[in-house]
């Protein structure tokens, strides 16, 4: 099999060549160590460190497959980080990364958006669109379910606002969620084989994005991405908020837009960390697609002009192909409302920040599905939820437009 020269932990984001990848043993009987990298990476207390089994590097230049445990001999196939420890997806070291960032400000919606676009990957646009498989890694799926979908699915209730990593670790800008999406593609010569992708998905607190010290400590993945998905309250939009009544507005947004931090605020934080981060002039434009997402669409979709091509069904699955004209109509209509509402600032960061960028509206619950007042939910129905990764995905290579 052949990999990559190089690989980016999808935990720790640290470059490596992917011959320095370690191994860790899997005998449980062979003796545990002090694993310093697990520790530090788990901002764990350095004198008391975790244990875990023996890592080490391969004797060979290029990474096999398989190693011996050097301390009890047993062959081992657990390839890990050698900065964090943390193991490696095959994908990470033979495929493509798409680390997708979610950000925003404070109940933007991240927290559903996750947790819907990863329900809609596995059950319908993986084998639909992609006529492929997405699985999850390692414990990925019991803290998705924990976190996400037993509330969503299961107890029917809308999610609480994600904590900060500043407060609580154990969050999704802490441990990422990783799918590896597998696809049947036909080479050159009529063979089959199988393309595989490494999705990161992080649910980050609108916090840490409210200062740029916070962000380079927690969210050092923002500058790895494939891209970035911005998702825009706009109920945090005073022109917006004052269209629609009271009532709408406190259900589906528990943050005032007075209290809530600027979207162009935002973004030009992290366009400062990425640039800081890969070394980009303030004269050249960042080459990461960044897809600028209004959110809670269900809840504006009165004041939005009838006959909008945002209010109609995402038309990308059906067709198997990524609808180029389609999301264009629907950026250009985002962005005309967008200039009524006056939020021209944020399309101005995005325009002399970034070289390719695109304006969508998504709901995550789906279209008549606000929260009731005991924070209770119809199951989710998305409306457009897939268009932003999509488009991602377009941007990178992995769709056809």
């Amino acid at each position: 099999m052949m990999f990559k020269p190089d690989f980016i932990c999808p935990y720790c984001f640290e470059k490596h060549k992917h011959s320095s990848a370690q191994f860790r043993c899997i005998n449980t009987r062979c003796k545990d160590f002090d694993d310093i990298e697990m520790t530090r990476y788990e901002n764990g207390n350095l004198s008391v460190p975790r244990k875990g089994k023996k890592t080490f590097g391969a004797s060979s230049r290029a990474l096999p497959r398989q190693a011996a445990c050097p301390e009890c001999g047993k062959t081992t196939y657990k390839i890990v980080c050698p900065s964090c420890h943390n193991t490696l997806p095959e994908s990470t070291l033979n495929g493509k990364d798409m680390i997708i960032s979610i950000v925003g400000s404070r109940d933007a919606g991240k927290s559903h958006f996750v947790g819907v676009i990863i329900n809609e990957l596995i059950e319908r646009i993986a084998p639909k669109l992609f006529g492929g498989a997405m699985a999850a890694f390692d414990d990925t799926m019991q803290r998705y379910q924990r976190n996400f979908a037993r509330n969503l699915y299961v107890d029917m209730k809308k999610l609480e606002l994600t904590r900060s990593s500043q407060v609580d670790v154990n969050n999704g800008a802490y441990r990422p969620l990783i799918f590896t999406l597998n696809v049947n593609h036909k080479s050159m010569f009529n063979r089959n084989t199988i393309d595989s992708y490494t999705f990161v998905f992080f649910d980050t607190a609108g916090e840490d994005l409210n200062d740029e010290d916070t962000m380079n400590t927690v969210n050092k993945y923002i500058c790895k991405s494939a891209g970035i998905i911005f998702l825009l309250d706009p109920l945090q939009i005073p022109a917006v908020a004052n269209q629609l009544d009271a009532w709408t507005v406190s259900r589906a947004s528990s943050v005032d837009w007075r209290r809530a931090a600027r979207p162009d605020d935002i973004i030009a934080r992290v366009s400062n960390l990425i640039r800081y981060d890969r070394n980009i002039r303030s004269n050249e434009k960042i080459k990461i697609p960044v897809a600028a997402v209004f959110s809670k669409y269900d809840v504006i979709e009165p004041i939005v002009p009838r006959g909008c091509a945002i209010s109609d069904p995402s038309p990308h699955c059906a067709k198997k192909t990524f609808d180029s004209t389609d999301a264009y109509n629907v950026s250009s209509e985002i962005q005309g409302l967008l200039k009524t509402w006056g939020a021209d600032s944020f399309m101005t960061q995005l325009d002399i920040n970034y070289t390719a960028y695109s304006y969508f509206a998504v709901s995550a619950l789906g279209m008549h599905n606000n929260p009731k007042d005991d924070s209770t939910i119809d199951r989710p129905r998305p409306h457009r939820i897939e268009d932003p990764l999509l488009w991602i995905m377009k941007e990178n290579g992995v769709l056809k437009g």
